[in-house]
């Protein structure tokens, strides 16, 4: 592919150097791989600076948050830095979700050029139903064939791409103060809002289903979830409303109130020390909407 524009990608990360090393190689041996690497440092203390100086073979930059700022947070300053440094499209990275192929991003890429209107690009994508607030699922066989799909949502993880002029010219960033959870779908929300269109490749996306054998694979709800990660409850339900309330879908708070109310039920299924910290974080996560409670909570 010819280079028409620049091309960087941030790495958002928090006290995972070992895991962060491996993904900052991965994205240099990429078919097509970004001019720069940006690592956002949400350790307070500082670790993932040693790479720089570990991986001075590589183009690799540094910038430390200086607190943890959450996904939302790091994700705000890595748009927000390499915008400003004149790059056109920007990699949105966890630290642990390098691109799954060796020329992902040279697919992508590929796509974002060639669409007038698109704001973003990513290996997997979802629809978003707003009169009920549910993610849905892309259909099997609307990944058949070639070219791109027209989608609502890029999750984290899954190489998502950001057209720069979304940032500079639109002023839309990630909300820092959701911190963790949604932070994609708030921002994806507001990108199409302001005119822009997120796609993704049918192809590579059909190949990644094919990868986790998720083909034909219905999603599962109210299922029983790791406990250590039950705290995620909070975010998620915090988060959820929050996003409703910013687009004044009222109908859609009242509608979640009734399907939390049976998330609390559902989790005494599964004990009734599972059933307590579920209906905890869920009880939680209304109260701080309420109250307009944001950012970090220590909820564990």
């Amino acid at each position: 592919m010819e280079k028409e524009f620049r091309f960087a990608a941030f790495v958002m990360t928090y006290k995972r150097v070992s895991v962060l090393e491996s993904t900052i190689e991965k994205l240099f041996r990429q078919s097509f791989p970004p001019e720069k690497v940006l690592i956002i440092d949400n350790d307070p203390e500082q670790s993932a600076a040693v790479l720089v100086e570990k991986l001075n073979y590589l183009p690799v930059e540094y910038y430390a948050v200086g607190y943890n700022s959450g996904p939302a947070g790091a994700a705000k300053y890595g748009l927000q830095l390499l915008s400003q440094q004149n790059y056109d499209w920007i990699g949105w990275i966890d630290d642990d979700d390098p691109p799954l192929y060796e020329n992902v991003f040279e697919i992508l890429l590929k796509i974002a050029v060639k669409e007038p209107k698109c704001g973003c690009v990513g290996a997997v994508g979802q629809y978003y139903d707003k009169k009920s607030g549910k993610i849905i699922r892309v259909k099997d066989e609307e990944l058949e064939g070639k070219g791109s799909l027209k989608v609502d949502n890029i999750a984290g993880g899954m190489c998502k791409i950001v057209n720069s002029k979304v940032y500079i010219k639109n002023h839309v960033f990630p909300d820092e103060s959701l911190f963790y959870g949604f932070e994609e779908l708030d921002f994806d929300i507001r990108l199409q809002s302001a005119g822009y269109d997120l796609r993704v490749d049918k192809q590579l996306y059909k190949k990644h289903r094919m990868f986790y054998n998720t083909l034909n694979k219905k999603k599962e709800r109210g299922g029983r979830k790791d406990e250590n990660k039950i705290w995620r409850e909070y975010y998620s339900t915090r988060n959820s409303l929050i996003i409703q309330n910013k687009n004044r879908n009222y109908s859609v708070i009242i509608k979640s109130y009734f399907r939390y109310l049976l998330k609390i039920i559902n989790g005494f299924r599964f004990g009734f020390k599972y059933g307590f910290i579920n209906a905890k974080m869920i009880i939680l996560g209304i109260a701080h909407f309420q109250f307009n409670r944001k950012g970090f909570r220590n909820v564990k």
